[in-house]
């Protein structure tokens, strides 16, 4: 009876496990999936990569408004069961920091989306927008520094260097971008590249989390047989 109370309460972890690990996958998947395919249907008024940024695809009245959201709230509340996987399974105190930094950096993709632009026009007198975007493009790179940094002490040099080169795109996009426009008489001109190639990093660590973790557990998800 105790075994087959043991077995059960595994198998229970298991498949928390397993559900967590999807979740992880479908909120990258998700979030970018929403992105392109809102610049698929904008209309030039809307968004223009030359002259726009992604958040625009979200203003208040615009037609993609439901799509830009919509797919960066839902990505934040699938990757609320990743964040918990991710944090039982980290190794050491710097990994749970990259952890609780990748939190923070997913309530403000939620952010994105709720304080979207011109959110003011339906509720709250002030805009939070520009706090949530900080919040996302400002802590996720050194979520990717930190738990890439954790990942190194616990011997994971595969998760390790894939962590700190997705961080390293981040400024290296920013930087880019600054040097590309320098001389550009708007401060908004091609700003989406940069804030799209972030999005692609972002995205794609948590990929290589979600698959790590996955590679790591598979012999524990396994049941024995006695």
């Amino acid at each position: 009876m105790a075994n087959q109370k043991r077995i059960a309460t595994y198998r229970g972890t298991a498949t928390r496990k397993r559900i967590a690990t999807y979740c992880g996958i479908a909120a990258a998947l998700v979030s970018l999936g929403a992105i392109l395919l809102a610049t698929l249907v904008a209309p030039p008024e809307t968004f223009t990569w030359q002259g726009k940024a992604l958040s625009d695809m979200g203003r208040y009245g615009a037609p993609t408004f439901p799509i830009f959201n919509g797919g960066l709230i839902l990505s934040g509340l699938l990757g609320a069961p990743f964040i918990w996987l991710v944090w039982i399974t980290s190794r050491n105190a710097l990994e749970r920091l990259g952890v609780a930094l990748l939190a923070l950096a997913v309530v403000g993709m939620i952010g994105v989306g709720v304080f979207f632009l011109d959110h003011t026009a339906v509720y709250l007198e002030s805009s939070l927008h520009g706090l949530a975007a900080l919040a996302v493009f400002g802590i996720a790179p050194f979520a990717s520094w930190v738990y890439g940094t954790g990942a190194a002490l616990a011997g994971d040099g595969r998760l390790a260097i894939a962590s700190f080169w997705f961080g390293n795109v981040h400024p290296l996009a920013w930087l880019g971008w600054l040097f590309s426009v320098g001389g550009a008489s708007s401060s908004s001109a091609w700003f989406a590249v940069p804030e799209f190639v972030v999005s692609v990093a972002f995205s794609g660590w948590i990929l290589s989390l979600a698959f790590t973790i996955r590679r790591r557990d598979d012999g524990e998800l396994d049941v024995p047989n006695r």
